[in-house]
């Protein structure tokens, strides 16, 4: 049976890269049922709790010598790893497992990744020694295939596919727990359901009474209104400092740590998402729910043209009465919006599975031990 080893930012509460490998595992499982697959993770045990597969102590060297001698291919799994915003320890510590892996003779397969920022020159000149070395790249979107370009990637075979959260089916995801959810925070399930997914970034404030304000003028619409932390703890308080800010009453906010399981069951039953966080727009378009994207990074911009919906602008632009117009002519128009959002979302679906299509091939390419 042919093994896969997973290594992405897996094990740190954050809900838009637990569907990446839920993604990832669905799609690999639905091209080839009965493949061995395992993860390298911050939190080991929790990760095989949520995803049912072995998982492995991301930090201890010896443990990923070990599994990635044990594996037939390396899959370095979707989302944004070659960036150094966050830190520049990050390009090095995934490129340093492509090295060893290579250096162990493993096939390797960059997995619907999306690009940068990237700062340092030093951080540019190792992708192009390393990742030049690897088998297979997909990417997420087309500039992020031209940023590996840029950086000098030209020798490993590059495919433009799409977020592997995009292979979820809406029929895998049970409504009930959902329901729960939300039968705890409003009176009146009936309502539209709106959804806020917000983040901090660096120090602007000025967006949050923005939303605020966005988020009473539903709430004077008859709108249930709820913000959903993508990213727990972090997105917590920036949620609870937009209702702080807000005049009317009856928003929600789920504070508890809720799994991204939960998570996707909440937006199952949303009308409307609004969206900083990358994740809560393509799970809507995965359920096929309109939204609107607010940009503090190039990834909002490119995926929401890729879906057909709007952005309301970069974080730091946002005006409260362009921002309401917009999502008022939106959400008036939801049956319109609607059809844009399935068309699109069956499009970003038949390009996601060509990763885990792509990674099946390399696997072919050597020989099962």
């Amino acid at each position: 049976m042919p093994r896969i080893l997973i290594s992405g930012y897996y094990g740190f509460n954050n809900a838009g890269d637990d569907v990446v490998l839920y993604g990832i595992i669905s799609s690999l499982r639905r091209e080839q049922p009965h493949i061995s697959l395992s993860v390298l993770s911050n939190r080991p045990e929790l990760t095989t709790s949520l995803f049912g597969i072995p998982a492995f102590d991301r930090w201890n060297l010896r443990t990923i010598v070990r599994e990635l001698k044990r594996c037939d291919l390396l899959v370095m799994g979707g989302g944004t790893l070659m960036q150094d915003v966050t830190s520049p320890r990050s390009v090095l510590y995934y490129l340093g497992i492509v090295t060893i892996a290579k250096m162990l003779g493993k096939p390797v397969v960059f997995y619907a990744q999306g690009f940068g920022p990237i700062l340092k020159s030093f951080s540019r000149f190792m992708i192009k020694q390393v990742v030049n070395l690897v088998d297979v790249i997909t990417v997420r979107d087309y500039e992020s295939g031209e940023d590996f370009k840029r950086c000098g990637v030209t020798r490993a075979p590059l495919y433009v596919t799409a977020d592997p959260a995009m292979t979820i089916h809406p029929s895998d995801i049970p409504a009930e727990r959902g329901r729960e959810l939300l039968q705890d925070l409003f009176d009146d399930l009936t309502r539209p359901l709106i959804i806020f997914s917000v983040r901090d970034w660096k120090q602007e404030q000025a967006f949050k009474s923005v939303i605020a304000d966005a988020a009473d003028s539903y709430v004077q619409k008859g709108w249930n209104v709820l913000f959903l932390p993508m990213h727990y703890p972090s997105d917590v308080a920036p949620s609870q400092e937009i209702l702080a800010q807000m005049k009317e009453k009856g928003a929600a906010i789920i504070e508890e740590h809720i799994s991204f399981h939960e998570i996707m069951s909440v937006l199952k039953h949303s009308t409307y998402v609004v969206g900083l966080r990358l994740h809560s727009l393509i799970l809507a378009s995965m359920l096929q729910i309109p939204f609107t994207g607010i940009s503090y990074d190039p990834k909002i911009d490119r995926f929401v043209q890729r879906a057909g919906m709007p952005c309301a602008g970069h974080i730091t632009q946002l005006d409260s009465l362009r921002f309401i117009t917009l999502l008022h002519e939106r959400t008036d128009n939801l049956s319109r919006e609607k059809q844009i959002v399935i068309e699109n979302s069956k499009l970003l679906a038949r390009e996601a599975m060509k990763s885990s299509e792509l990674v099946l091939q390399a696997l072919e390419q050597k020989p099962i031990k």
